[in-house]
Formats: structure tokens, sequence, C-alpha cells
């Protein structure tokens, strides 16, 4: 029987996230969804957990062997039923509307591939921002902002599931950075639809896996193989997406060094590098920051 989404949540040794994450899928305001969750062989209470619960439209299995969250992942997509599929993170809380409201952007964009939606970052402290998003929803192709460096973590994301599964879901290789590579991969089939409305509250903590050391580098061999990829009259252009990209983060480090006049002088050939994405309603105003602050703390030292 086909529902119209399945959620898949990896999880390993967190049952005090994982049930929070769950509480969460169940408050959902639209309830035609089945939530899968991995068990990636883990070593505490987390099996007894899963078995304790009673919802039918929530099922699990269990890896015996631990297979990283790409892998574990792959394993649940094999059994989702749904139109569209949500990667959970088993750390991350969903809007009460989130669904409801990814669904109904897909829904409404049939040429979609998939739905984004804005997300809040938050300590278990209480402090939490909304990164910046259009006030307006866009649909566009973005392959060329997720190169840059723009982002849209998982439990955000609604992809229409036949899609995923052709390119055959995430790259176990990149363990660290999956979701990243499938990102370009979509990205490249078509156009997404993002809307600016938070459906996701991103927790963050010190045991992520986007905060262990050396991932950067990891992240860039992602991109670069990428590039290899595309067709060669697009592969140019995608260098100097990434140029422009590393001239913008060396522009922001010379700006908490107090090195204003060369933040400004890299941020405003960055721009010349890709001015494309100056314009882009996801990077412009972002980079028009970085200009603005450059340009204000330079003058007042």
């Amino acid at each position: 029987m086909t529902i119209s989404v399945s959620i898949i949540t990896p999880t390993a040794n967190r049952p005090h996230f994982l049930s929070e994450a769950i509480a969460t899928v169940r408050a959902q305001t639209m309830t035609d969804w089945e939530l899968i969750i991995v068990d990636d062989a883990s070593t505490d209470g987390t099996s007894a957990f899963l078995r304790g619960l009673r919802d039918p439209r929530i099922s699990w299995l269990r890896c015996d062997e631990r297979r990283g969250p790409a892998a574990a992942s792959n394993a649940g997509l094999e059994r989702a039923r749904g139109k569209y599929v949500m990667f959970l993170d088993d750390d991350d809380l969903l809007r009460p509307d989130a669904l409801e409201l990814l669904t109904g952007a897909l829904d409404a964009q049939p040429h979609a591939i998939s739905a984004a939606a804005a997300c809040r970052l938050f300590h278990d402290d209480g402090d939490s921002v909304r990164p910046y998003r259009p006030a307006r929803a866009h649909t566009r192709v973005m392959w060329r902002e997720f190169l840059f460096g723009w982002w849209s973590n998982s439990g955000q994301n609604l992809h229409r599931t036949a899609l995923v599964r052709e390119l055959g879901g995430f790259d176990p290789a990149v363990d660290r950075v999956q979701d990243r590579k499938l990102w370009l991969q979509l990205a490249r089939r078509g156009p997404i639809c993002v809307v600016p409305n938070v459906a996701m509250e991103y927790r963050q903590h010190p045991t992520q896996l986007t905060k262990s050391a050396g991932i950067a580098p990891v992240r860039e061999a992602v991109w670069q193989d990428f590039i290899r990829q595309l067709p060669r009259s697009l592969q140019g252009a995608a260098r100097r997406v990434r140029l422009a990209a590393q001239l913008v983060e060396q522009s922001r480090r010379a700006r908490l060094e107090g090195h204003f006049a060369r933040s400004l002088w890299l941020q405003t050939r960055a721009g010349m590098m890709a001015p494309a994405l100056v314009l882009s309603p996801f990077l412009g105003r972002p980079f028009w920051w970085g200009i603005k602050k450059s340009l204000l703390r330079s003058s007042a030292s």
C-alpha cells in the first residue's frame, strides 16, 4: 500500500534523542506517514526502547554490525512505501506542520524533484537562531548554490522516493557528507521548491558528525568529484563557483582577524568570480552582508 511520506531515521546509542524525534513525528498534523527506524548496531538500550513502541505506523530494523548513517538510511529506503521520502536525524525535531507543508509544496510543483523548508538551530540551553532564507517561496535549479556551499539539513527536506532510489540513495563511501553528495545529484535532475517556513528544529551538540575534525576536505572532495562529472561546458563555471566560495570563507576569516580591507577585497573578488550567485535569492543577501560588515568595520578602524 502506497502512503504519502516515508520518514527514515538511522540511530545508534541515542534513545534519549530518538524518543524526542519520534514524538515530533507522531505530533504531525498530516497523518499519512510511516516512520522507519534503523538501529545501527546500538549497544545500549535502543533495541529495548524500539521493541516497546506500539504505533503501527512505526517500524524498525536492526543492523547486526555498525554500517554508518548512509548505509543504515539506504536499508530503510529499501522498505519505504511512501511517494515522498524524508531522512530525519535522530537528534532533530519536526515542527507539527512539517509534513503538511512539504507535501503541499511538492504536490503543487509536479516538476520539482524536492522541497526544502527552513530550520531553526537550537542548543539545549535554549539559545536558537534561524538561518537566512528568502521571505517567499522559490522553485529553481539550484546545483550551483549547493556547489557554493548553500545547505538544507535532512529533516527540512522532502524528496521524490523514486528519484532517490534511481540515484542509489546515499553513498556510504562519504558517510560524513553523504547528504551533501545526494543533494548535488538531486539538484542536477530538476528544480527544487524552497519555502520560507520553518519545518525543523536542528539540534546542535558536541557529538555531531558535522562537527568532527577533518570534515572540510571531505566536503571539498565531494564538490570536486561533482565538478569532474559535469559536462565539459559547465566545468569552468563550476570551478569558479568553488573558487568564489573559498574567497568568501577567506574573507570571513580576515574579518574575524580584524583585516577588514582585505576582507572587503576578497569578498568583492568572489562576487566578480561568480556574479550569478550574487544575484541568487539564497546567496545574494548574505554576500552583501559580508560586504557591508567589511565596509563598516574598515571605515571605523
